[in-house]
């Protein structure tokens, strides 16, 4: 009975770490998209700073 508590409980331990992994990689690909979004949009045409689908969903959306 003891095993099948702390498998239970390791399983929930696991996948804790699992969702908060998932949300620091959410965070950090949102601030790495804003950030070259806002690069692409400074001094470089969208074809040099190979952001070419970022930038063309801006302009369509404007």
């Amino acid at each position: 009975m003891k095993e099948l508590i702390a498998f239970i409980g390791m399983a929930i331990v696991i996948a804790v770490l699992i969702e908060i992994n998932e949300r620091r990689k959410a965070r950090k690909s949102k601030d790495e998209r804003q950030k070259s979004k806002e690069d692409c949009d400074k001094e470089q045409a969208c074809a040099e700073c190979g952001l070419v689908d970022i930038c063309e969903k801006e302009s369509k959306k404007a």
